[in-house]
């Protein structure tokens, strides 16, 4: 038996949702220079300029409406199914990183992507 179109649509989405929350948090974060103070004072300071972004807000509703969708994926999708599944995860944000933030990804990741998809349909491919 394969995955009904609900469970592959909550999957895409909660999928879609983890990746654009990770591009928000790390344009967010791009935005910031590093502390130069030292101790508790640096790091609060630091806290309190992440917290006052708001793409890293953004960033933090999606990962809640991620959340929430998970849960819903995983209500009707067997965990031995849906934990591989969300491998899927490192490919999309890879994707996104080279699209949207302009990174570089090398040979080496893109073999690894590859492993990750023979992965998923090994593993979380499809149950009985």
């Amino acid at each position: 038996m394969l995955l009904s179109l609900k469970s592959v649509s909550l999957f895409c989405i909660s999928m879609l949702f983890y990746t654009l929350g990770n591009i928000l948090f790390k344009k967010g974060m791009n935005s910031f220079l590093t502390s130069s103070q030292t101790g508790w004072r640096g790091h609060w300071a630091a806290v309190k300029q992440v917290l006052s972004s708001k793409l890293i807000m953004l960033g933090l509703v999606i990962f809640v409406l991620e959340a929430i969708v998970w849960l819903a994926f995983l209500s009707i999708t067997p965990l031995n199914i849906a934990a591989p599944l969300s491998s899927a995860n490192n490919i999309f944000i890879l994707i996104a990183s080279a699209w949207f933030l302009k990174e570089r990804i090398s040979r080496k990741r893109w073999l690894g992507v590859t492993l990750i998809i023979t992965g998923i349909l090994f593993v979380g491919g499809g149950y009985t």
